[in-house]
């Protein structure tokens, strides 16, 4: 008896035979996804650099509320009142009688804490010697030295006083240095401190970038080269250094013996 043959209907599916790929095509394949894998990666590291800069921007644009005193508003009016306010002809600020017969020199920097604390211990102590027009105090900025470098600080004193508030300046930006550090250099911690002491803040923020500002702070560090000067603060008194250590020798005069200096000197 024959068996009967089976037979493949006409509607049913083919098997699909898998074609082998080439070496050639799955080398490619394997670069496209290389290549893709690598363009996500890209995608996430740009979009995570962005939130970065975002934030960087948020932060650097954010307006500061820089310290000023209150006391600082009429700290210096009695004796700036009188006249006894200026600058030498290189620039530099003092507060005193233009023709005190002691000046007194104070190459300084504002991050410098010893400089800081001279300007407590005795700038501070001899205000009536200044205001009875015995001793004009000079300011001379150096920014290399103290704890940071300090030129935005330096430009921001020097531009206060284009405007009559040097010293004022010179008060706060010694409190920015222990409050904000480095950053009291940002221009913005000078425009707040400008505008609490009544400046026009668009004289001032120009003043900040000027060649005349520049070289005011040039010629105080080729200055303090010619005078050997290589530390702050160092302070002369009628062009005889008294400060770290005297002329020749010696420790520095305290309070006392400075006060009695000056009045000798006076008195001569």
């Amino acid at each position: 008896m024959a068996t009967a043959k089976s037979k493949t209907p006409k509607n049913a599916p083919k098997t699909s035979i898998p074609v082998k790929k080439s070496i050639r095509e799955r080398r490619a394949e394997l670069t496209r996804r290389r290549r893709q894998q690598q363009l996500t990666l890209l995608a996430v590291i740009a979009v995570a650099v962005l939130g970065v800069i975002g934030i960087f921007l948020v932060i650097s644009l954010r307006p500061v509320d820089a310290r000023v005193a209150d006391s600082l508003l009429t700290k210096y009016t009695e004796i700036t009142s009188k006249g006894y306010y200026g600058t030498t002809p290189e620039g530099f600020y003092f507060i005193g009688n233009p023709e005190a017969k002691v000046t007194m020199e104070m190459f300084s920097s504002f991050s410098c804490p010893a400089c800081q604390q001279y300007k407590r211990n005795y700038f501070d102590n001899i205000q009536d010697k200044i205001l009875n027009g015995d001793v004009k105090f000079v300011y001379i900025p150096l920014t290399q030295y103290g704890s940071f470098q300090s030129e935005g600080m330096a430009r921001t004193a020097l531009c206060a006083g284009e405007q009559g508030k040097f010293w004022e300046m010179h008060d706060a930006l010694f409190d920015w240095a222990s409050l904000y550090s480095s950053a009291a250099n940002d221009a913005r911690y000078g425009v707040s401190g400008a505008e609490k002491l009544g400046l026009d803040t668009g004289k001032f923020s120009a003043c900040l970038g000027s060649e005349k500002t520049s070289e005011v702070i040039r010629t105080a560090a080729r200055l303090a080269t010619e005078r050997g000067v290589n530390a702050t603060p160092t302070v002369f008194l009628n062009g005889t250094k008294i400060y770290p250590e005297r002329q020749g020798g010696g420790n520095p005069p305290n309070l006392s013996e400075l006060r009695g200096l000056i009045e000798a000197t006076v008195a001569n």
